[in-house]
């Protein structure tokens, strides 16, 4: 028995809901037969829970764990001390500190598992870590990929057998079910799209096909680790001092694979959604953002490409993996020198908020585990960043806001509607939007066409001038199912189409959908049906108008980004996706003042005449700087400015064999 591998898998949580969606989901897919089981019958396991000791009572009053006590040694560390309303991940970094230092004697002659309670694994996936452990790596890093838990929870849940209590499920269908659930942040640290991005790029991802995608971490997790040298006192967060501290000769190994090893990470969709925004993020922005807190070891991880599949492996697979190396080059190339993991400026300010909550108005008492360096930390630090001023400006201007009445009908009736409107006009850049993206695919004969919106949207009538349209079909009707199109067709289709309202061998080369932001909720059927019925060449393109956006107290910027799990297509990854925007700070003025000087332009009494004129000579100053706002920000479509009114997202089929490489936004720079 000299020969077996000793194994002391450290897992942490508290908390009834938390211990309950553990129970329900993350401890079934441990007991797949190959994962703990295996474990257990090739290593000298014991499982170590790290909880409060109310938790820990749960535990056992609800046999939790009996399973797994039928085949290893299970025991509980409490962490009472540890546990805060918030900064989850100290408590986290500490816990597993204990952990370790629990081992005394035996921790260099010990392999430490770590385990997060959100955590669920493939089937297979520990019997692949316990191959890695053989091979004498130090320590061994694995990804995790983020699907909305909301989505994807009720699934694992119905897979779970109820006879024998385990989720088995192999890689491949729980990659396919995250890739259907990506969380937000995922899609917005997709480098190969350019609707929307992530301000904090811990982790780069490339599309690759509809059934992969290529990743690389600086960020990742540290799966096992065999220390060199004893836990000492702690000094980082756990993603970066752990390795660092426990195996200094800085040994080892990534699994950059799912087929063997795959880790699903459960988070609210909710989770982080401060951090999107819309539009493209260059190598040069990412780099800075990474320079102020990339350590050492983060750039060291981000050098392995890690593939997450549910197929096999595509032949494009080559290119995306030349073209990351490319983009990981020359973000590497701005990068500049790392900061030390040693009090990292993350983990001095957490231990500052966390001791502050432990212990709000009294000297803290700071557990065992924290560097001593960390005491200091428990006073507030000049270090800290202060909350930004009040934009008083802004709060003028919604004030204002509440003044304006409706859209000026006179006006509009005789200068066009979008997108036929004069550069002076408020609706041009967005006219462009539309305007553009006719241009681009112009030029086929025999086109055929459809428009999605609703009998209000201008584009019914407008955009027949542009481009030929077929059918129009209303969003109401697609979103209930029926797919009767408003006007022009044979209700003899709608049954010879099995439902979906046209002809079975009816596609159309391209479908535009018209959706204003209080419809987004509405997109993601509109665009199931556009799938079905979208020749494999053809485009879809989504104009999302914000209408009246000078009303909206709101920066529709962000709200768009926040909203996009719900905006795409779950196919999305093996899509080709461009994104252009209008809008900004000065449009929304510039259209405010307009509004508020129409409400003087029609005098009710001579007396009022020459206020009339005035306001009509304002208007004429207005509707110049609204030319000069138009023709400067003409070319500038792919960035998202603040407090966006409009926005058109075009989707297209990728070739067959075909592979995602750059964004389309990067395709143009490079060009460029």
């Amino acid at each position: 028995m000299s020969d077996r591998l000793k194994v002391r898998f450290l897992t942490v949580i508290w908390g009834t809901r938390y211990i309950e969606e553990f129970a329900k989901v993350s401890l079934p897919s441990y007991l797949a037969a190959g994962n703990l089981p295996f474990m257990a019958a090739e290593t000298d396991l014991e499982i170590v829970v790290m909880t409060s000791m109310e938790s820990r009572d749960k535990f056992e009053e609800r046999d939790y764990l009996d399973k797994l006590k039928a085949f290893c040694t299970v025991r509980y560390i409490l962490i009472d001390d540890l546990i805060t309303n918030g900064n989850y991940g100290v408590t986290l970094t500490l816990a597993y500190a204990r952990g370790i230092r629990d081992s005394g004697p035996e921790q260099t002659n010990t392999h430490f598992v770590f385990m997060n309670s959100d955590f669920v694994l493939a089937e297979g996936s520990l019997k692949t870590l316990v191959a890695k452990l053989r091979e004498g790596h130090r320590a061994i890093m694995a990804p995790s990929l983020r699907a909305c838990s909301e989505a994807v929870v009720p699934v694992l849940i119905d897979a779970v057998d109820q006879a024998s209590g385990t989720l088995t499920m192999s890689p491949r269908p729980m990659v396919q079910l995250a890739f259907d659930n990506l969380h937000p942040t995922v899609i917005g640290k997709t480098v190969t799209q350019d609707f929307v991005t992530c301000t904090n790029h811990n982790q780069i991802y490339w599309q690759v096909d509809r059934k992969t995608l290529l990743g690389r971490y600086h960020l990742i997790f540290m799966l096992a680790i065999k220390p060199e040298v004893p836990m000492g006192l702690v000094n980082s967060y756990c993603d970066y001092g752990l390795i660092p501290e426990l195996v200094p000769s800085g040994d080892f190994s990534i699994i950059d694979d799912s087929d063997g090893f795959f880790m699903l990470e459960l988070q609210s969709a909710e989770q982080e959604k401060g951090y999107l925004r819309c539009a493209y993020t260059s190598p040069e922005q990412i780099a800075a953002e990474l320079s102020s807190w990339a350590t050492r070891e983060h750039r060291r991880f981000a050098e392995v490409d890690v593939v997450f599949r549910s197929g096999d492996l595509p032949a494009g697979l080559a290119q995306v993996r030349a073209e990351a190396a490319r983009f990981m080059s020359e973000l590497n190339r701005h990068m500049t020198p790392p900061p030390d993991h040693v009090d990292h400026f993350y983990w001095t300010s957490g231990v500052q908020a966390w001791a502050s909550t432990k212990f709000p108005g009294v000297a803290p008492v700071l557990p065992p585990e924290i560097a001593s360096e960390a005491r200091l930390f428990a006073q507030p630090s000049s270090g800290v960043e202060a909350p930004p001023a009040r934009d008083r400006s802004a709060e003028f201007r919604r004030s204002l806001l509440q003044l304006y009445t409706a859209l000026i009908g006179f006006v509009r009736r005789n200068i066009g509607v979008i997108p036929d409107v004069p550069i002076w006009h408020y609706l041009w850049l967005d006219s462009r939007l539309i305007l553009n993206w006719i241009n681009s695919i112009a030029g086929h004969a025999g086109q055929k066409n459809a428009l999605v919106c609703d009998d209000t949207s201008p584009l019914l009538l407008s955009l027949r001038k542009h481009m030929p349209i077929e059918r129009h079909f209303g969003l109401e009707e697609l979103v209930s199912g029926a797919a009767i199109p408003a006007s022009g067709y044979d209700i003899s289709d709608q049954a010879a189409g099995a439902g979906d309202g046209i002809l079975a061998d009816q596609k159309f080369d391209h479908i535009l959908v018209h959706v204003r932001r209080t419809e987004l909720p509405n997109l993601r059927k509109a665009l199931e049906w556009a799938e079905k019925c979208i020749k494999p060449d053809g485009t879809i393109a989504v104009y999302i108008e914000n209408r009246s956006a000078e009303d909206y107290e709101g920066n529709f910027s962000i709200e768009l980004a926040q909203s996009v799990q719900n905006l795409l297509p779950v196919n999305w990854l093996g899509l080709r996706l461009n994104a252009s925007f209008a809008g900004g700070r000065v449009k929304r003025r510039l259209r405010s003042r307009e509004r508020f000087l129409f409400r003087f332009m029609w005098p009710s009494s001579a007396a009022r005449l020459p206020l009339a004129m005035f306001a009509g000579l304002l208007w004429s100053a207005v509707a110049a700087l609204t030319t000069v706002n138009n023709f400067r920000l003409r070319n500038r479509s792919s960035e998202c400015l603040d407090y966006c009114s409009s926005a058109l997202l075009c989707l297209n089929g990728l070739p067959e064999g075909g592979a995602m490489t750059a964004s389309p936004s990067e395709a143009r720079r490079t060009a460029a």
